[in-house]
């Protein structure tokens, strides 16, 4: 059963219910006043009779009975005189009466005439029962009976209705999500429309957030089509020097020992390159889904074994300035943009200069004094595979720099690039607060500071 039919039966039964609520209500209230009115005639008749004017005559001639009935029964319960159209038994009550002057009962008599109202008075003899005919109440209560049921059907099918035009359109953005689920299901495709976005409620919210997550699904699909598509590019230079590399060996075995030697240390750098390469598409790839715990640490003291491990590795001299530093953030991760940023300077700057490194306030900040960067190109250096024209030849894959933004991002801060006072560039990223916001857009532009 559908959520409309749900809601329009629902409002239907609600609206019975309550209407049968209070025609029974109504209908109590309406058969006590009609029996308290015709309990009032016979009492009325009973002070008439009390005050002794109903005189000697037979029963049927005596003024005050008009519109009722009456019988006279003795004290043994025999009836002597009646105006009732039929015989009806002395009950138990009545019977308490007799011969009791001040004695007094009403009571509902069922007889073969229909039912009757009947009030008994006791006297020195006997007792007089006076009684009323219950048929008109009886109408008038069945039209009513009539007309409630009439009423519940009439506001249950309005209510079922009403609850359906309701439901119909409170669930319309539930049936164009649950369409665009269907569709991007069959058809695999992420931009299929979900509806305006004009609502406020919480229905308009939920289709929001259904926009949303496949706005967000489509820039995922979208990054990793290019991520495959430029590492599938950024791998054809190194894979094509290794085949010609290896060619050369296969068709010329008489090689000299230096040649030889000199292939070989090619073919040693192209299969560093790749794997370098390999391992930077994994972590862009993975980097941002990271479990790694985040821990409160002195960046000043990070930097420092990074840019001292470094140092020894490479030979190059490492100037680093620092302020005491604390930030909560993944250790590892941090490392990794800090190597990304030494790595960055030395490819660009291949003299013997030195790095400065400068860590203050969250922020890390790499200068070197390589040929630095175009004003056209600082909008674009942390995007994936990126590399400016006169850098075509330098080695790396163009993955370094937007590894240090991933990472920067994720710990909800930014990179950021410009170009140094001097000559080089300064590279850095600037950590935020931990947990970092959650944002709309995980990707801003990038702009130079």
């Amino acid at each position: 059963m559908s959520l409309r039919w749900k809601i329009a039966l629902a409002m239907a039964a609600i609206a019975v219910v309550s209407t049968v609520a209070i025609g029974a209500v109504s209908y109590r209230s309406t058969r006590q006043q009609l029996l308290s009115e015709v309990d009032r005639s016979l009492l009325d008749v009973e002070s008439v009779f009390r005050q002794g004017q109903f005189g000697r005559d037979p029963l049927p001639e005596r003024g005050p009975l008009s519109g009722l009935d009456a019988r006279i029964v003795d004290s043994s319960g025999s009836v002597l005189e009646s105006t009732f159209p039929v015989d009806f038994p002395v009950d138990a009550a009545a019977a308490a009466t007799l011969g009791r002057r001040a004695a007094t009962t009403i009571d509902t008599v069922d007889t073969d005439d229909g039912a009757y109202r009947v009030r008994t008075v006791g006297f020195a003899r006997g007792a007089i029962q006076f009684g009323r005919s219950l048929a008109e109440t009886e109408r008038v209560l069945d039209g009513l009976r009539v007309r409630i049921v009439l009423w519940s059907l009439l506001v249950g099918g309005l209510a079922a209705a009403l609850g359906w035009w309701i439901s119909s359109a409170a669930t319309k953005p539930l049936r164009r999500l649950t369409e665009a689920a269907e569709q991007v299901e069959a058809t695999g495709r992420l931009d299929v429309e979900v509806g305006p976005d004009d609502r406020t409620d919480e229905a308009g919210r939920l289709t929001a957030a259904f926009r949303g997550m496949l706005a967000a699904l489509a820039r995922s699909k979208d990054e990793q089509r290019r991520l495959v598509q430029d590492a599938g590019h950024e791998l054809r230079t190194p894979l094509t020097s290794l085949r010609t590399n290896l060619d050369v060996l296969d068709r010329y075995p008489d090689l000299s020992d230096d040649d030889r030697r000199e292939i070989v240390r090619d073919l040693r750098a192209e299969v560093d390159e790749l794997t370098d390469l390999v391992d930077e598409v994994v972590t862009v790839a993975t980097g941002e889904s990271s479990d790694e715990p985040a821990v409160e640490l002195r960046l000043d003291q990070l930097v420092a074994d990074v840019a001292e491990r470094y140092g020894r590795r490479t030979g190059r001299t490492i100037e680093l300035s620092s302020r005491p530093t604390t930030v909560t953030a993944q250790r590892s991760a941090v490392q990794r943009a800090v190597s990304c940023l030494l790595d960055n300077a030395t490819k660009f700057d291949p003299s013997d200069e030195a790095i400065s490194v400068t860590v203050a306030e969250a922020t890390v900040t790499v200068a070197d004094r390589g040929p630095g960067i175009a004003s056209s190109d600082l909008p674009y250096v942390f995007e994936r595979f990126y590399r400016a024209d006169v850098d075509r030849t330098r080695p790396g894959s163009g993955l370094g720099l937007s590894i240090v933004d991933a990472i920067a991002r994720r710990h909800g801060g930014r990179a950021f690039a410009d170009r140094r006072v001097g000559g080089g560039a300064e590279v850095g990223f600037r950590l935020g607060p931990w947990p970092p916001p959650q944002t709309a857009d995980s990707h801003p532009p990038l702009t130079s500071v």
